[in-house]
């Protein structure tokens, strides 16, 4: 049997927010989708070309929390009158905030089920034509809907199926602009008895259905802080967990979710066909309870699932894990930066510059989130361009008095002689997080999949105003004359390149110049010892071997230092280092991070990350680029556990 076509139906979020107020739909709309949204959000703040924000936002050290967060999962039988199919989904909306139903395929439950939710101030969605049997609702108190999603996992087979869909919404926390994800589906029927393999005419299309599942919760994962699935997969999870069968659930989706249902039965006390999954890592969300709530009139009962919100935007140090981790492990700072700018929202400013843009993820986001309003301004090194770049290029254009554009830097974006070594991405608003800051030490490129890189994300007002102006000085691609190279936002300090090529001059070795070595007093320095922790991507030439110099005389000096370097770093730094006793291995590393934790200047008990910044090579103090110095404890701990990742890998 061929594949069938996907069908899908998308109703994008700048839709959402341009009707503004609320819906209500009639009857003689009972089978359109309907969309229930409260009034639109205030306008954006002004901007001028360079696309400074003239109002400020109002500042967060993070995300504000959610409330408890509550949702089911519940079949209400087609075979139910419409007293009882209404008196099932009265109970469920008690239930939770927000919920997905099944087998709602006769006209007059749809009619029923509109009037209920209208009535209890709940809004849905409810595809005509698609996923129409497969309603996801939520309360209208707390979320209003950004966009649906329906696509068909097959068609109808006459005496054997109806069409099966899987619907896809995305929420915003009306408290908090936090972004939810729902998925709600319902697979085949009478395909797998007791999780075994028992209609092999039914499987393929049950497998098929779960293929297309795993990708629409990944799909969803690139673009949203809190994923949740649900639905009726008519597989009994009790005995799949152990029989663990090629294409069911526990084989299918095992690896990319945790399976939330409590572990009774939710069709008779035996049979748990009904389930509820969040992402294995990046979810979003901790589940707190689980329960099967009983005593409806359907052969099914209510699956409930609470959770609390986990901030995916915290401040800290987000690492990839290209060994020994899954594939969200490798993707984790491309898909976090792309929920980022995919949780903006129409007005919303996002800028972008990099010296390479061609992650997927993060290139698909940023034309979505142009084509729906938000404003997209990047700026890129120079050289050909890779396609994305193009891709980008062609949706949003280079005017610079727009609203979203793209610059390509002529040479280097500051006017030294080398090259464009900054990545750094500011969203104004990510859903519940404001003035987001996430600082890489490496390009925006696929390739770092397959390296060990990492991200500094903070929504620090000051920082993220300090990065702003830098991204405008970046953007006007001219020579940069500005005398003040170290610059100071707030308890950060950066290091703005180009600096002249001189000893004294060079960043990284006025870095080190301060560290002591014994009685530290740190995170991870129970010998009393400095801790010195270097990942190099490109370390070379005359100014490579002093560097190398100063860390083989800090470990003479007592420190514990050792370092894993990229496959750029020259042998000539390999053999200066372990021959003055530096503990060096070799990795697939990404950017630039150097990690003191210990004594620095008189204090003991000090804690520096230095994050991004050009190779530590001869040229490169010539071109453009921006060194972070953290000095927050928790996050230093993330780095020096990042790098005994990184290590213990090599």
């Amino acid at each position: 049997m061929g594949a069938p076509s996907a069908v899908v139906l998308v109703v994008r979020r700048a839709l959402a927010t341009a009707l503004g107020a609320t819906l209500v739909a009639g009857l003689a709309l009972v089978l359109s989708l309907t969309l229930l949204a409260p009034l639109a959000p205030p306008a954006p703040p002004a901007a001028d070309a360079a696309g400074t924000v003239e109002t400020a936002l109002a500042p967060v050290a993070a995300a504000v929390p959610s409330a408890t967060y509550r949702t089911f999962t519940l079949n209400v039988c087609h075979c139910l009158g419409p007293k009882k199919a209404m008196a099932d989904v009265r109970k469920a909306l008690t239930l939770g905030d927000a919920g997905g139903l099944q087998e709602f395929s006769q006209l007059e439950d749809r009619q029923n089920l509109m009037k209920l939710l209208n009535e209890k101030d709940w809004g849905w969605y409810m595809p005509t034509g698609l996923g129409v049997a497969i309603p996801i609702v939520w309360d209208r108190k707390r979320f209003r809907l950004i966009e649906g999603r329906s696509v068909m996992t097959h068609p109808a087979q006459n005496g054997v199926t109806p069409a099966r869909f899987i619907n896809t919404v995305r929420l915003r926390e009306l408290g908090t602009g936090k972004v939810f994800g729902f998925i709600n589906t319902h697979t085949i029927a009478q395909a797998s008895r007791d999780a075994q393999l028992s209609n092999m005419n039914r499987i393929p299309r049950l497998r098929k259905h779960l293929r297309m599942l795993r990708q629409e919760i990944k799909r969803l994962a690139t673009t949203t802080e809190h994923v949740f699935a649900a639905g009726d997969l008519n597989v009994n999870y009790l005995a799949d967990r152990r029989r663990r069968l090629p294409g069911l659930p526990t084989d299918a989706l095992g690896d990319l979710v945790s399976f939330d249902m409590a572990l009774t039965g939710s069709r008779g006390q035996g049979s748990l066909l009904d389930y509820a999954m969040t992402l294995r890592k990046g979810s979003g969300f901790a589940r707190t309870s689980a329960t099967v709530v009983r005593g409806f009139n359907s052969d099914h009962d209510a699956v409930v699932i609470t959770y609390r919100t986990n901030d995916l935007f915290a401040t800290g140090a987000l690492h990839n894990r290209p060994v020994g981790g899954s594939g969200a492990d490798r993707k984790r700072i491309g898909d976090r930066q792309a929920r980022a700018v995919m949780n903006a929202e129409p007005g919303d400013l996002v800028r972008l510059a990099t010296a390479r843009l061609d992650e997927p993820a993060v290139g698909d986001a940023l034309v979505a989130a142009a084509a729906e309003g938000v404003r997209v301004q990047v700026v890129l090194g120079a050289g050909a361009g890779t396609d994305l770049e193009r891709r980008l290029a062609a949706a949003v254009g280079s005017d610079r008095s727009a609203p979203s554009w793209v610059v390509r830097c002529s040479a280097s974006c500051l006017g030294g002689a080398g090259r464009t070594d900054t990545s750094v991405l500011l969203v104004s608003r990510a859903g519940g997080t404001t003035e987001l800051t996430m600082v890489g030490a490496g390009k925006v490129a696929k390739a770092a999949r397959n390296q060990w890189s990492s991200s500094y994300v903070s929504s620090d007002p000051e920082l993220y105003a300090g990065y702003g102006r830098i991204f405008a000085r970046l953007a006007a691609d001219t020579a940069d004359t500005t005398r003040t190279r170290v610059l100071t936002w707030g308890r950060y300090v950066a290091q703005l390149y180009p600096v002249p090529d001189v000893p004294r001059r060079d960043p990284v070795l006025r870095g080190l110049a301060a560290v002591g070595c014994k009685n530290a007093d740190g995170l991870r320095t129970s010998d009393g010892r400095t801790n010195v922790r270097v990942l190099v991507r490109s370390w070379a030439g005359a100014r490579g071997k002093r560097i190398a110099e100063r860390l083989v005389t800090l470990r003479r000096r007592g420190c514990d230092v050792a370092a894993v370097v990229g496959p750029q770093v020259l042998s000539g730094v390999r053999r200066t280092l372990q021959r003055g006793g530096v503990a060096v291995r070799t990795a697939k590393v990404g950017g630039n991070l150097l990690v003191v934790d210990g004594r620095y200047g008189k204090r003991a008990g000090v804690q520096k990350a230095w994050v991004g910044g050009p190779a530590w090579s001869d040229g490169a103090l010539a071109g453009d680029g921006v060194s972070l110095v953290v000095s927050e404890p928790d996050t230093v701990r993330q780095y020096l556990d990042g790098f005994t990742r990184v290590w213990s890998n090599s």
